[in-house]
Formats: C-alpha cells, structure tokens, sequence
C-alpha cells in the first residue's frame, strides 16, 4: 500500500511538472497596438476558413488573437494571429511549436 502510494505520488509530480500548452505561449507578443486598431476577428475567422482551417474558437488574448481549430493539414492546433494584420504568430500543436514567425 505505502509503495503504491509512493508511486502514485511520484506520477502525479511528473506529470505536474511537464510543460504544457500555457507555458510553451506564456511569453508570446504580438504587438497588436491599441485595440480600437485591431481588424474585427470575424475577418480572421474568414480569412482562415478560406484557406481550409476549421475554426473551433477564435478569442481576444493579451495582444493577440488566438485561434482554437485544425489547419488545412488536419493537425488540431492553437495558434496566435497579429491582430491587426491577421498575420500568423504561432502555432502550436499540444504544446510543440509547428511554426513561428521570424522575430517572434
């Protein structure tokens, strides 16, 4: 019993200690300005569902936009848009980096 819970305890302190989607973003700044300037993320929304993204969610976050969805490729990602020139940030895919911006 006491070494069943040892174990346990070890899993669970693991598991805290892997770095998740929050934590691989947590320092992303897309310098999208005073939000009166931003583009309405309708556009976003439209402009990615033209080139073949499903969009689960679409939100306000920090600076930027974050898009919740699967690329044209079929891989399920949040990703992270220039509010202003909807120019894609960031994308990640449970927490792995599948493309950022130079710069960024």
């Amino acid at each position: 019993m006491k070494k069943t819970s040892l174990v346990l305890a070890a899993s669970m302190a693991f598991a805290l200690s892997l770095p998740g989607t929050a934590m691989a973003h947590g320092k992303i700044n897309c310098g999208g300005g005073p939000r009166e300037g931003w583009t309405d993320v309708e556009q976003l929304k439209q402009k990615l569902l033209g080139e073949g993204w499903t969009i689960k969610k679409a939100k306000k976050v920090r600076d930027c936009y974050e898009v919740y969805g699967k690329t044209p490729e079929g891989d399920n990602v949040e990703s992270f848009f220039h509010p202003v020139s909807l120019k894609k940030i960031l994308v990640l895919k449970r927490g792995r980096e599948l493309y950022r911006a130079p710069g960024y």
